[in-house]
């Protein structure tokens, strides 16, 4: 069978066949054979025919990480329609941007999910019931070739708008057949993706259909069920966004922890620092491989080498160029990515469809400028987000790294700002962890040492968080256009999780100095500790507060 000659429904089809009593789905609530995904499949579609969906429908999908997810995937190609997810945080000019504006759309809802802000389409609800209990089949489908547009992705680019990258079957299985073979993925291998529905849903399906292998599907955020998940699973290989893989790995040291069956580990989707392929591989023994791709890619197109920053090769099938003002730029230089390829996009639907200066000869000109050195690629940022200091590029990625090298830091945001007689510089958004202070003046000393002195940000501002994208970048539009509000439940909870952290490392110190653990330190130690208490809070009150956490969780 060639995988890349058929549809995304015909692939699923064909392995019910050569091996119907495999694991393709895990999630926790339901396992599902090939022949199951497939019976389901067929279910689903047949409900979605009987409610009105032809060929060309945009089918909305509000749906969490499932067996669901798949089944109205296949299901949707099956019957010739194109598959959309839908977020629930977009505000209502994006939904009538890629949405609303369709005259015929349909709305399937995943048992449980919220649909209020969605009333504008036939609502179809499936559930459980539709997977494990399948009993319709559709009455004949429409003819869909491996060429038909089905799958529709949303993404922001660098302007904040929404657009929609029309994705055919065949550029989806072009690149995971692509990607699969670079990275040595196989049939055997047990596949999990902690990527979110919104923003590449494709990301979290697609491989393991192609390889006939087993994906493990988790709707949990938590990182503690992430690694249950691993273990029971024997999971061998995971994707995750770096703040994901970071708060999992965190975890690994926890004698209930066991990720010993990953062989692979992969991330992208969002800037990659040194420090986190440092830390992860510290605390797992795990290296990460850090990627690179793009809605218009239809997926991953840059891979690097485990544990090392950078991209050192392309996918097969794709080419890249770095170009600036003088054209193509050969061996070490810095300019923007262009990518050709069968897996590249060719349009998008509504506002955006005017693609004559993203899509140019075959080029998708990504919008993101890269440096090379000695055969690898790094990111360096986006070209729509170049900032001009006396007259000098400064790419705020570039800065972001610098200022994240600092270990009191844990999230950044550089962009350009104009002072009167001075022109334009970077300043920079900083989070810090609940409690921890840090000098601005200590600050620039760090970065000294690292940033050249235009490079330097003019001022840098403290907040509680930074507000990003439903796929987990940051909304530089966003922080351009205004001062960050303060967000204090996010602050609220980092408190807590600092507390959590401080009251297992006191455990571990009172058992080091043979004290044992004892919970009632709070009786021996809180008048001294009460020295020490400059807040609105009475001495009594935090006695009781610490007395009560210690009560209800004894060892966190």
């Amino acid at each position: 069978m060639n995988r890349t000659s058929v549809t995304i429904h015909g692939l699923l089809e064909q392995w019910a066949k050569d091996t119907p009593d495999k694991i393709a789905l895990l999630d926790g609530d339901s396992s599902l054979t090939y022949a199951q995904w497939h019976r389901a499949s067929e279910h689903l579609a047949s409900r979605l025919q009987t409610a009105g969906v032809e060929k060309g429908t945009l089918v909305g999908v509000q749906v969490d990480r499932s067996c669901g997810l798949p089944v109205a995937f296949t299901a949707i190609s099956k019957v010739g329609a194109r598959f959309l997810v839908l977020n629930p945080s977009w505000l209502s000019e994006d939904r009538e941007m890629v949405f609303t504006r369709w005259n015929k759309r349909f709305i399937l809802c995943w048992e449980g999910m919220e649909i209020d802000g969605w009333k504008a389409g036939t609502l179809l609800p499936f559930g459980r019931s539709d997977i494990v209990s399948p009993a319709l089949s559709p009455n004949g489908s429409p003819p869909v070739d491996t060429f038909d547009e089905f799958y529709m992705n949303v993404t922001s680019g660098s302007t904040g708008l929404p657009k929609v990258a029309v994705t055919s079957h065949r550029e989806l299985l072009i690149n995971t057949a692509s990607v699969c073979e670079d990275l040595g993925l196989d049939t055997d291998d047990v596949l999990m993706s902690l990527f979110g529905v919104i923003g590449h849903p494709h990301e979290i399906i697609m491989r393991g259909l192609y390889l006939g292998a087993t994906t493990v599907l988790e709707p949990s955020v938590y990182p503690r069920q992430h690694i249950h998940m691993i273990s029971e699973n024997r999971v061998t290989f995971l994707m995750g966004l770096p703040p994901q893989l970071d708060a999992l790995s965190r975890l690994a040291s926890r004698e209930d922890a066991d990720i010993s069956s990953l062989r692979i580990v992969e991330t992208g989707g969002m800037r990659i620092t040194e420090r986190l392929l440092t830390t992860f591989e510290e605390r797992t023994g795990k290296k990460i491989i850090p990627v690179w791709g793009s809605t218009e890619t239809s997926g991953v197109v840059l891979i690097g080498d485990p544990g090392i920053i950078g991209f050192s090769s392309v996918v097969f099938g794709y080419s890249v160029q770095l170009r600036n003002d003088e054209g193509v730029v050969e061996g070490n230089g810095r300019g923007e990515l262009w990518i050709a390829g069968e897996g590249i996009v060719n349009r998008y639907l509504g506002e955006r469809s005017d693609s004559s200066e993203i899509l140019v000869d075959g080029w998708y000109r990504t919008g993101d400028i890269f440096t090379r050195r000695n055969e690898r690629l790094y990111f360096t940022g986006r070209r729509g987000g170049l900032i001009k200091a006396s007259g000098l590029k400064v790419y705020p990625s570039e800065v972001e790294l610098a200022i994240l090298k600092h270990p009191s830091i844990l999230d950044v945001c550089v962009v350009g700002k104009d002072f009167p007689g001075r022109g334009e510089a970077p300043v920079a958004y900083i989070v810090l962890p609940g409690g921890v202070e840090l000098n601005k003046h200590e600050l620039r000393t760090f970065l000294s040492d690292i940033l050249e002195d235009f490079k330097m940000p003019r001022k840098y501002f403290f907040s509680n968080s930074l507000p990003r994208t439903s796929t987990g970048k940051l909304d530089r539009a966003r922080i351009a256009r205004q001062d960050i509000a303060p967000d204090y439940r996010a602050e609220l909870l980092r408190l807590d999780v600092d507390l959590v952290k401080l009251l297992n490392t006191r455990a571990d110190l009172m058992e080091k100095v043979d004290a044992g653990y004892n919970p009632n330190w709070v009786e021996e130690q809180i008048n001294n500790a009460m020295g020490h208490n400059p807040g609105p809070l009475s001495d009594s009150i935090v006695r009781e507060v610490i007395r009560s956490i210690m009560n209800n969780l004894g060892r966190v």
